[in-house]
């Protein structure tokens, strides 16, 4: 029996390969973020304490703060290296989000010393055995206000109906690929494909709308060899093109200013190029009317529910109709396999497995005025905006 999938209209969507969603029911619009407490996150993970463990585990709340930048600031107060601090994973910026990050154990440690106020708390400190590593996490709780959204029970209901019936597509969502400059995907491409100008004019040269002016100048400037007012006027958040502009002001051809851009930031859209291909992948899938949660004869399986390979050079590929699905993307795209190893970069992609459905438990929502506010468990590496857009269907990344 062939299902029913709704397309989108949303071109950031589309862009990022997200095609359709698992729901048919009229979306409640709105939008988060608009304020920092409407986005909630707590990580769901647990290290078992040791009174001679050679680590510390802190618990932190942090608020406006990416965690990287959480990550930088402890390296710089407590003057250890950045790569002894271990975290389990990702925490969005613009948010409120607790987590658990790891240093080496210090004796008599002073939680306010890393305490910024207003952005960063420290709730609990014990000592663990093993450095906290990515991934080492079962999910995030997260509590997720929608404002200025026209609340209807009976469509929320139905929603939530249809996926737990259909399952709901486990996109990476716009996070994985951007907002103002939705494009890490588009750089990934060009470095399995060797393109170093076409990485650089991506990267650097070419403007998005939604950026502010001084960045759109910035790059006005650079593309004419203006290096040095680039940098006067370029934002100096935009750390990455900033460093750019300096190597290419030393006169490096474009091949080796990538050289020296720092490595796991490359692979970093390697991997959003993957991330993207996945996304097509399950949009293909749900076009033909193929189930999310269901299994077929020619699925790769992984934690008991079909999967898409998140293609590398040793990712095999499906049978029959799965099969022709990432064969043929691959073949619009115009990749092969062999291209994730990028020997020039030292960046060797072997390829992994992920769920088709996105994973979540313990939902649950309550209607104040023109606000919904979610409540909801998502298994690691699944994003809670993929599961709002199904019962928002509108822009509703975009904060107003």
């Amino acid at each position: 029996m062939s299902l029913t999938y709704l397309r989108t209209n949303e071109e950031l969507e589309k862009l990022i390969g997200m095609e359709f969603y698992a729901t048919t029911t009229k979306g409640i619009g709105g939008s988060i973020k608009n304020e920092l407490e409407d986005f909630v996150v707590v990580e769901d993970s647990f290290f078992q304490p040791s009174s001679n463990g050679q680590h510390l585990m802190i618990e932190i709340e942090k608020k406006n703060l990416s965690t990287t930048e959480v990550v930088n600031h402890i390296s710089k107060v407590l003057g250890i290296q950045k790569k002894s601090i271990g975290i389990a994973g990702q925490k969005d910026k613009h948010a409120v989000t607790v987590q658990k990050i790891s240093i080496p154990f210090i004796p008599n440690f002073n939680p306010s010393e890393i305490e910024i106020e207003g952005k960063l708390k420290v709730l609990r400190v014990e000592r663990i055995r093993k450095k906290i590593r990515l991934g080492m996490l079962r999910g995030n709780r997260f509590t997720v206000t929608i404002r200025n959204s026209e609340p209807n029970k009976d469509i929320i209901q139905k929603t939530l109906k249809q996926l737990k019936e259909k399952g709901c597509p486990n996109f990476f969502g716009y996070q994985r690929f951007g907002i103002t400059r939705p494009n890490t995907h588009i750089l990934g491409r060009a470095l399995l494909k060797k393109d170093f100008e076409t990485f650089l004019d991506e990267l650097l040269f070419k403007p998005y709308p939604k950026e502010s002016e001084s960045s759109r100048e910035g790059r006005r400037l650079a593309k004419e060899g203006k290096y040095d007012e680039a940098l006067k006027v370029m934002p100096k958040s935009l750390w990455i093109e900033r460093n750019v502009i300096r190597l290419l002001k030393r006169g490096l051809k474009p091949k080796e200013v990538v050289k020296r851009v720092d490595r796991s930031l490359l692979r970093f859209f390697i991997s959003a190029y993957q991330s993207y291909l996945f996304n097509i992948f399950v949009s293909k899938r749900m076009e033909l009317g193929l189930p999310l949660n269901a299994m077929l004869d020619c699925d790769f399986v992984k934690a008991g529910n079909p999967a898409f390979p998140l293609v590398g050079f040793k990712s095999k590929i499906p049978h029959n109709v799965c099969g022709e699905i990432v064969r043929d993307v691959l073949e619009t795209e115009g990749v092969s396999q062999t291209e994730f190893k990028i020997k020039e970069l030292k960046i060797y992609e072997k390829g992994n497995l992920r769920e088709l459905p996105l994973t979540f438990k313990q939902f649950d929502y309550k209607i104040v005025g023109d606000k919904v506010v979610f409540s909801f468990w998502l298994k690691k590496g699944c994003y809670a905006t993929v599961l709002i857009r199904e019962f928002c269907k509108n822009n509703f990344y975009e904060r107003v």
